[in-house]
């Protein structure tokens, strides 16, 4: 059963992480470590969320929307995981 239960939580981790990264990430794939040192590029990602969520609930898969989906998995399998 913990087994299962750290499963999920990995699995959480590696949505979040996966989406997050498809959000700093620029048209060629680089990210900017000197940009985002110190706040991690969080203004970036929220405008991301916005955007990906707004394009799926316009029922486009957009980039954006991609990496907002992948969160919000991540953030399921988290709350499941913590609520098992």
């Amino acid at each position: 059963m913990e087994t299962l239960r750290a499963a999920i939580l990995i699995a959480g981790s590696i949505f979040i992480l996966y989406g997050y990264l498809r959000l700093i990430t620029d048209k060629k794939g680089n990210v900017d470590l000197n940009r985002y040192r110190l706040t991690g590029g969080i203004g970036l990602v929220i405008s991301g969320m916005l955007e990906g969520t707004d394009d799926l609930f316009s029922r486009k898969l957009s980039p954006n929307g991609l990496s907002a989906l992948a969160i919000y998995v991540g953030i399921l399998l988290f709350y499941i995981g913590f609520k098992w």
